[in-house]
């Protein structure tokens, strides 16, 4: 792998680190960010803010504390109609530090969050570090710790290490972004690569292709930021107007890995990666054109394109999205729709969801225990298999008139952990039953979710 060295030998950085954010009509929860990195306890960095094109208020908020903290450097351009990427492009061309850090406007992160992840580089010589971070949910402040952000598991038994390491489970180890990550500017200036110009998405393709070219990656095993969610703006709508996002940054990766030489040491986890937020995407679809136009994409051109069509279940890391391929090979987007209808509950002459899993008690990834097997338990497992959202440690009924396998007596309750029990019982009587159980067998303090019509 070759690079392409720009910066003159020796020539000593400006700053301990350059922290770049993109800006776009962020003014809502601007100042908790731009608070949170000027309160840094490290004190050495530059604030390079890219106002893409902001039509709110802002600049405004910019320029105020440009005024007030001569470490912040603003710069306005013309949005490109195509998400952060060509903003964060900008501000990386005019950075100066040792380090990089490129945030997100929306987020805020703890204040010794630069401190501790420039210390871990230092010490290591480490291309970039990873941490791990929360899931703020706006609506209601509550925090979440997200596995899939920095995932302990796919850690190597090494303080440093490279793709070649963990070839098995290099993308497993963290998402494809790039704010809970720390880089070496000199590493990112070797490759010159950049954020792809697509409208969702476009640090994908930045961050996974980083984790293979890095010959020092390390993990510094700590949460120090806080992603926002729920934040009344609905990304849906936009992702029904660019459904090809949702492969883009993967056809565009495993070319570079072919031409890199390493595709074949990492295909595995990196099909295991692609399909599985390829599959988020499309569970996302909202409109049934965007959805049939993506579903035949994936179908007639990008399974095999991946390198997914064709694979045994022994090359996926998760059942489900084997089974979810299989589905989607198999099948039109109309039979699609129609047995999702049908595995959903709902009414198909007017579309209406009789049982919705009730998605805003329940943060996405934990795990949980679903006590009811009719037709409410039943709408609710089917939703979290299509979706993959939760972890389903259990499905259990006092009584299996079905004789299904995969539905388990309340005994197995006793023998398994989880974070939440779904009781999906319309009746009183066998709501209490259910509660009664879970106090009797020591589960009482584990959070229960009344299920219902309104999810």
């Amino acid at each position: 792998m070759k690079g392409k060295g720009m910066r003159a030998m020796g020539e000593k950085p400006a700053f301990k680190v350059s922290v770049v954010i993109a800006v776009y009509n962020a003014e809502t929860f601007l100042r908790q960010c731009l608070d949170s990195v000027a309160g840094q306890t490290l004190r050495d960095m530059e604030i390079i803010c890219v106002n893409d094109g902001s039509t709110d208020g802002s600049l405004k908020v910019l320029e105020e504390y440009a005024r007030q903290d001569s470490r912040f450097y603003i710069y306005t351009k013309e949005n490109e109609g195509l998400g952060g990427a060509s903003a964060r492009n900008y501000g990386l061309e005019r950075a100066r530090g040792e380090y990089v850090s490129i945030l997100d406007s929306d987020d805020f992160f703890e204040p010794d969050m630069l401190e501790k992840a420039v210390g871990k580089a230092d010490r290591t010589g480490a291309d970039f570090v990873i941490f791990g971070g929360f899931e703020y949910d706006n609506k209601n402040g509550n925090t979440y710790k997200v596995t899939s952000i920095l995932n302990e598991k796919a850690i190597p038994d090494k303080e440093v290490f490279s793709c070649h390491d963990c070839p098995d489970t290099i993308f497993q180890l963290s998402q494809g972004m790039a704010w809970n990550k720390l880089y070496r500017r000199s590493f990112l200036e070797q490759y010159q690569l950049r954020f792809q110009k697509i409208k969702y998405t476009d640090d994908a393709y930045f961050t996974f292709a980083h984790m293979v070219l890095a010959e020092k990656i390390t993990v510094l095993k700590e949460y120090l930021c806080y992603y926002r969610i729920n934040t009344g703006s609905s990304q849906t709508d936009g992702l029904d107007h660019y459904p090809d996002s949702a492969y883009l940054p993967y056809t565009a990766l495993k070319a570079s890995f072919v031409e890199w030489g390493v595709y074949d040491e990492v295909r595995q986890s990196f099909m295991n990666c692609a399909v599985s937020f390829m599959r988020y995407f499309y569970d996302k679809i909202t409109d049934y054109h965007s959805f049939r136009y993506l579903h035949n994409q994936y179908r007639n051109e990008i399974f095999e394109k991946l390198d997914i069509k064709g694979k045994p279940r022994g090359d996926f890391y998760d059942e489900r999205t084997f089974l979810w391929c299989q589905q989607v090979l198999a099948n039109s987007p109309g039979e699609i729709a129609f047995k999702s209808a049908r595995a959903h509950g709902s009414d198909m002459t007017t579309g209406v969801l009789r049982f919705l899993f009730p998605y805003s008690q329940i943060p996405r990834g934990s795990k949980i225990a679903v006590l009811g097997a009719g037709i409410m338990g039943r709408h609710y497992y089917s939703q979290l298999m299509l979706s993959g959202y939760c972890d389903v440690v259990v499905w259990a009924e006092a009584k299996n008139p079905f004789q299904l396998s995969y539905i388990q007596p309340y005994e197995t309750l006793r023998k398994v952990d989880f974070d939440y029990a779904l009781i999906a019982y319309a009746q009183e009587g066998l709501i209490q039953t259910a509660i009664s159980y879970l106090d009797e067998i020591g589960k009482g303090k584990i959070k229960i979710i009344i299920g219902g019509a309104n999810g």
